[in-house]
Formats: C-alpha cells, structure tokens, sequence
C-alpha cells in the first residue's frame, strides 16, 4: 500500500527530549483550530453550491492549502510514532508557520459568487408526442430568440403536456446558450396551487442564488429586478400557474433588459391577466386520433389482442380525448386485458364517463385507471399517498411505514416483510405511472398535480379530509370536521396552535396526521376529548412542550409518532393505552422521563428513543413484545433485559461492557436477530456503517474480557481500545480475536486510537483464498493507530515494520 509523504517529511527523526514535543503539541493545538475553521468553511460552500452558488478561487486555494497541511501534520505524526530513523531534524516549526498564515488569512465575506452553476443544466424531458407539440416547441423558442415578445402564455387541460413542452424549451434554450457560449440563463420554477407572491420570490430568489430571507415583499422584489437586469438575456419559465400576478410586483423585469417570461397554465384566464402589449398567448391542443393511437399503442406494448381487438382499442384510445396523461394511463392499465370481451367492456364504461368539457374528461379517466388497479390492497395504498403535499417527494420508507401502520400490509409475519411488499407495491405505482419515481433506485417518488388531485376526490368520498401543504396557520373550522371523517393529513402546515374552542366530534376518526407543522406549539386538551376511535397520532416535527392529558384516554391508539419534538418536555400517562403498537419519541432532546405506564404496555412492538435522554433500561423487561427498538445518548441497555426480549428482530442500542454483551450474543434472542447496530462500552459510537449488522467497541479493555464477536457482523470498530495486537492471530476460531470465517463477511472495518495494536493479522499465519471480502479492502479505516514497542530498539523496529507490510499486503489484497 502506497502513501503520498510530502517532499519535506520524507525523512523524519525520531523526536527526543529536545524540545521537539513541545513543538508538536504548539502544532497540533494550532492545527486543530485551522482544521475547525476549514470544516465549517467547506460546510458552509457546499450548501451554497446545492443552491447553484460557484465557490470563489481564493477560498478553492485555501482549502486545499489546508489539506496539504493536514497531509503533512498526519505524516510527521506516523513517522514520530513510527520510530524513523534520519539525521535531519522535524520541520514543525516551518509547518506551524504555515498554519498561523493559514489562520490569520482573511477570507472574502462572501465565500461564493450567488450564480446560475443548475441555470442552463438541462432538465430530463419526456418525448413530444405529435405535429403540433413539435410546432408549438420550435414557434416558442422562436419567439424568445426576437425582440418582439417578452411574455408567452402557455394554456391547455391538465394533462395535456404543457409541463412537457416547456421542458423541451427548457433544453433547447440550455443548449443554444452552452454551444454558442453567449450570456444567457434559463431559470425553471414549478408554482403549484395555492402559493403566495412572496412564496414565488422565494422560490425564483432560491434560482437566483438571493437570499431573501427577512425581506418583506417590496425590498425582495427589488432584489430580483435587480439581479435580473444584471443579466444580459435571461428566461423564466413558471411551471403550472393557478392564479395571476402582477410581475411588478413579484420583481420581474417583463420588457426589460432581455428579459423574458414564460407561464403554463390550466386556465387561459390566467394569460389574460398577465397579457402585456409584448405578449403571447399559445393554446395547446390535445393530440389528433391517429397521434392518440400512436401513443396509446406505445404505452400498451406488445399485445396479441389487437389483432382482434384492434377496431375497439382505437375507440378506446379517441375516448381519451386527445391527452397524452389520460392516454398513457388507460393504456398502461389495460395491458393485462387479454379477451375481447374486456375491452369492449371498458369502451363501454369510458363512454359513460366522459363529459363534453376537455378538463372534466382527465379526472374520470384518472379516476377509471384506479378503479382499474388490481385489487383494494394497491387501490388504498395508492390514496395514501395524496396524504403528502402536491409536489412534495415522498420517501418510500416513510410511506411504506403509513401503510404497515394503518394495517394495509396486515397478514405478512413481521415488518421485515412488510417493508418488502411494500416496496413492492411503490414499485408497482411507478410502473403504472400514478407515481413518478425519481433517478436514486425508487427511493422518492411524487405525485403528478391532476393525479393527486383525483385521489383527493376520491378520498373524500371516502371520509378522508386532505389539507396537506397548503399553508394553513390554523386548524380547518368545525364545518370541515364531521362525525364521517376517518382520516385527517394537515401535515406541512403553518398551524401555530389548536386553542380550547376547537374539539372536533370524529367518533371514526382513526388517523390523524398532524407533522412538520413547525409554527405548532401548543394543543388544548379539549382537542382530543371527542376523538375515541383515534388509532395513528403524529405529531412529529413540531413545536409543543407537552403532550396534552386526554391523549391518556385515546384507549384504541396504536401508534404515537413524536419524533424531532425538539421542545417536548412532558408527556402524560399512558397506561390506558393497551392497544399501543408504537411509539416514536426519537430526537426528543429534552424529554428527561418516559410517561408512567410504559412498563405495562405489552401490545408495545416498535419502540424508538434515538438521541432521547429518556432512560428506558428499566422497563425494558415489561416490554415482551418489541421487535424493534433503538436507544442511544445516555441510555444503554443491560444484556439481561434484552435476553427477554424474544421477539426482537431490529436493534439498535448501547451495551455497557464487553461481559454483558458476550452473554447477549451468545442468547437464543441475539441469534434470531435480522438486523443489529450495537455500541459496547461506556459511551456511544456515532459511526454510520450503513451496514445492516454492525458491532463499535469503545472504550474497552480486552486484557479483562475478550469479546465474542459476532459471526454475520458486517462492520466491526475499534476505538480507543486496550488489550488487541492482531485481530487474526491464530487459524483456530478459539483463539484469536476474529475468526477467519467472521473476517469474510465484514465490509466496514474502522481502527481508531488503539494503543497495542500492531497488525490486523499476525505474521505467519496465512490468509486462506476468499478470506478477505472484496468490498472490505477499500473500506478499512486506520486512524492514530499507537503501536507498541516504539522506544525499544532497532529489532523491534524491524519487527514493527513487518507488522506494517502485514496491513499493506491485507489492505491491497
């Protein structure tokens, strides 16, 4: 394994009492402030340049001079320890000199340019379907190229492509502006229902590169005329515009400056209003039948039945209208149709559904793919996913977690499985497009805006009141809360309290959903006095400092969500709530104690207290059921509670010694374990592995008690530990710190501060053929590892040489 030395470490003496030691330890305090200052420095870039901002050349410099000094600083250190011998003196003063010009360098008060780095990146663009799209793309970038149009307005129903087309605009400004290299910013907002004029500031300032933040809507509109007019050509484009504005008043320079507007609509009243005598109105027109049918039989695929069933499927496709989104979806929903029969029975249904008037015919057609999904499981699966904000990406854990929650993956063994099947099903959405996935392996998807709205409807018919994202700084009033609701979603609100004069009767009221309203602090009890049928409360991510008292009486509860309550101080009795399943107080930093009751609720599976000093170790053993549970911060676990745990299945926790934990991984409950994040010693180790199976020594003497280490562990950490030369010391599994075997599985290893250690296998003993995982080889972390031996003599060095080809030769593979 090769190391880069900086040319003037090359050669470094072992230091003797001359001084050197105090010198280094200057070094070392004074590096420590510099690499402080740096990390906060590199912070603070990167989150500029997530928001299109350049980091300035000088700062670039300065960051990697620091690096250099890091490298040199780390080398000097290993070769001090080292013991290297050479008749040249240790250059720390020269690099301490360095760090004091580093320190006292004044860095510009802005570290970044507020630039357009994601301005000209091309969106990805789905294809164009028909003449008229192909017309309606080249008049528009025809328009912006001349002088005689500073405003277009784009109209036509929901569905119809106009998202489309502009993104197609979108790239083929993009590439006119990087080929021809003349100045030139194309900026792309999506607007969504129900947002303010100082919400689109917000969000053209964030393009920009603005901040905003404290200005009220004059000063911000000032600033973005501004920042404009500073451009030589710049185009706007906002993305699915409900109601009209003024541009004055937003800041935008229409007519000005080469600046150009262009706005998609589903109403031509909305162009109207912005209409200007420079400006442009284009309708966009559904596609005609013979384009329908091209598209429709793209989107079914290969289907034997059109052989016979040809003549039917293209009155199937000319009942859609002509929309290319309805069109999709009635395609993609009857690929499985496979009979005659079936097709004329859905002609015939669609016939019935459609009305006269182009924007009614999207959600009957919407609405007839979901009443075409497979079964109710996926149906019901699907409108929870409208309980999410319009625009809003939803991450497929947290949507998957909703539906084992509110029972629609019931009947699988364990939530292993059921988190499977639900990705399952979120895959499946996506694949019939009511989902759009986004590029990282399904992990987030949202919903397209007519989509989600036709799954509102339907949910309403269902009891479901949906008011999610809308900004709302108080509650719905006592009209929209009646005794047929089953399912609330305020979530992403603005609500800042829910005062004694609200206590909605919903006797059926099952889930309410009230997370990340920020601005919420405080909740009458009243609130909950007439919910008794409430099953799912979330209040995560808000601002209260208790739980209100009535909660105590929600006796059919089964799932109470708390985590990032970063207030919460106080939460009342639960020892009524037997139904309880789950209970998330997670991120709760200043809950010093649990509710009284929790050792009695044995129905409890799922218990998570991460980064909550709330001690739980005592009523752990009351708690028989739990099959998942983490705890962290100050609280650890005793083996002996956790071997009464049997049906425990996820873990997460810290184990105080090495004898209690050898006694835990020994236990039948250990082995029936499927994932497992475990923490021996006297405090935490906050090293994120990733890995499902992953096992942190901290603090731990194994000159006391040698470790059982687990089997299937995939990352194993050692820090500041004593007592460990080798982890293989021996081909015997009996007799050495990790068996051969166990060293197959690992891909994580992190060595840290270990005072002993001298190698990670002892020489002599051989490694036999696929001993050593692949993944392992690039993932081994050896930091300020301490050998012993350094101040004895010359053959011991040799022998510390050794040990250290013996890690080469491990780490190269």
């Amino acid at each position: 394994m090769s190391v880069f030395v900086p040319p003037r470490v090359s050669r470094v003496a072992r230091h003797q009492n001359n001084g050197t030691d105090e010198e280094l330890e200057k070094m070392k305090s004074k590096a420590e402030a510099l690499f402080t200052r740096a990390g906060d420095i590199k912070v603070e870039v990167e989150n500029a340049e997530l928001n299109g901002c350049e980091r300035k050349t000088e700062v670039e410099k300065w960051l990697q001079k620091v690096e250099n000094v890091k490298a040199e600083k780390q080398c000097i250190e290993d070769q001090v320890r080292g013991g290297a011998s050479s008749s040249r003196t240790v250059p720390v003063a020269e690099i301490t000199k360095e760090i004091d010009e580093l320190l006292q360098h004044s860095l510009p008060r802005e570290l970044t340019f507020s630039g357009d780095a994601f301005s000209n990146v091309p969106f990805v663009t789905g294809s164009l379907k028909g003449h008229l799209f192909e017309e309606n793309r080249k008049l528009i970038l025809s328009l912006l190229d001349g002088d005689d149009v500073a405003t277009i307005g784009i109209h036509g129903a929901g569905g119809i492509g106009k998202t489309t087309l502009v993104t197609h605009v979108q790239k083929g400004l993009c590439g006119k502006f990087n080929n021809d290299r003349c100045s030139g910013n194309v900026y792309f907002v999506t607007v969504s229902h129900g947002l303010t004029v100082s919400g689109l500031q917000s969000k053209i300032a964030n393009q920009l590169g603005l901040k905003i933040e404290g200005a009220d809507v004059m000063k911000a509109a000032a600033m973005i005329h501004c920042a404009f007019m500073k451009r030589k050509y710049s185009v706007l484009i906002l993305d699915d515009l409900w109601e009209s504005f003024r541009p004055s008043d937003v800041g935008l320079p229409v007519g000005e400056g080469g600046f150009k507007l262009v706005l998609t609509t589903r109403n031509k009243r909305v162009c109207l209003e912005i209409n200007n005598e420079k400006s442009r109105i284009i309708e966009v027109k559904c596609l005609s039948d013979d384009e329908s049918w091209d598209l429709f039989r793209e989107k079914l695929g290969d289907s034997a039945i059109l052989s016979q069933a040809g003549d039917i499927a293209r009155k199937v496709a000319k009942e859609c209208g002509g929309l290319p989104l309805a069109l999709e979806h009635i395609a993609i929903s009857m690929r499985a149709a496979d009979t005659v029969k079936e097709w004329r029975t859905v002609l015939t249904d669609m016939s019935s559904m459609m009305l006269n008037v182009v924007e009614d015919k999207v959600l009957p057609i919407l609405r007839y793919s979901y009443d075409r999904l497979r079964d109710q499981q996926l149906k019901d699966c699907f409108l929870y996913c409208s309980f999410f904000p319009e625009d809003h990406w939803i991450h497929r854990p947290v949507l998957v977690d909703i539906w084992i929650r509110e029972g629609l993956l019931d009947g699988i063994e364990n939530r292993e499985r059921q988190r499977d099947k639900g990705f399952t099903i979120f895959k499946e959405l996506i694949n019939l497009s009511l989902l759009k996935a986004d590029d990282n392996e399904y992990m987030s998807a949202k919903m397209h805006d007519l989509v989600r709205e036709m799954a509102v409807k339907v949910g309403k018919e269902k009891g479901f009141l949906i008011r999610a994202g809308e900004k709302m700084r108080d509650i719905p009033g006592e009209r929209e809360w009646n005794e047929d609701l089953c399912k609330v979603s305020l979530m992403y609100n603005d609500i800042g309290s829910i005062s004694p004069d609200v206590a909605p009767r919903c006797p059926n009221l099952s889930t309410l959903l009230l997370s990340t309203n920020y601005s919420l602090t405080s909740i009458s009890s009243l609130f909950f006095s007439l919910m008794d049928g409430l099953c799912v409360l979330d209040l995560s991510s808000t601002e209260i400092e208790k739980l209100p008292d009535s909660v105590s009486n929600l006796e059919n509860l089964t799932a109470l969500l708390l985590s990032h309550c970063d207030r919460l101080n106080y939460l009342p009795s639960v020892s009524m709530l037997g139904k309880l399943r789950e209970m998330d107080i997670s991120y709760c930093e200043k809950l010093r104690d649990l509710p009284h009751g929790m050792e009695g609720l044995v129905n409890l599976k799922f218990l998570h207290c991460f980064l909550c000093p709330a001690p739980v170790s005592g009523i752990l053993s009351g708690l028989s059921h739990l099959e998942e549970l983490s705890i962290c911060d100050s609280s650890e676990a005793k083996g002996q509670d956790l071997m009464k745990l049997m049906h425990l299945k996820r873990l997460s926790c810290r184990i105080r010694n090495v004898r209690e934990f050898n006694e835990y991984v020994m236990s039948q409950c250990f082995a029936r374990l499927h994932q497992y994040d475990l923490t021996v010693g006297p405090r935490h180790s906050y090293v994120d592995s990733q890995a499902e199976r992953s096992v942190d020594f901290v603090e731990c003497r194994f000159e006391e008690d040698s470790p059982i280490v687990p089997g299937n562990v995939e990352s194993l950490g050692l820090e500041m530990c004593s007592g460990v030369e080798y982890l293989v010391s021996s081909a015997s599994p009996d007799s050495t710190f990790i068996p051969l075997q166990t060293l197959g599985n690992l891909v994580s290893l992190i060595l840290d501060e270990l005072e002993n250690f001298k190698g990670l296998v002892k020489p002599g003993v051989a490694l036999p053929p696929g001993s050593l995982s692949n993944n392992l080889k690039s993932e081994i972390f050896l930091k300020r590892l301490m050998k012993s031996g350094d101040d004895e003599g010359d053959e011991d060095d040799e022998g510390d040489e050794d040990d250290a080809r013996v890690v080469d030769d491990v780490c190269v593979g």
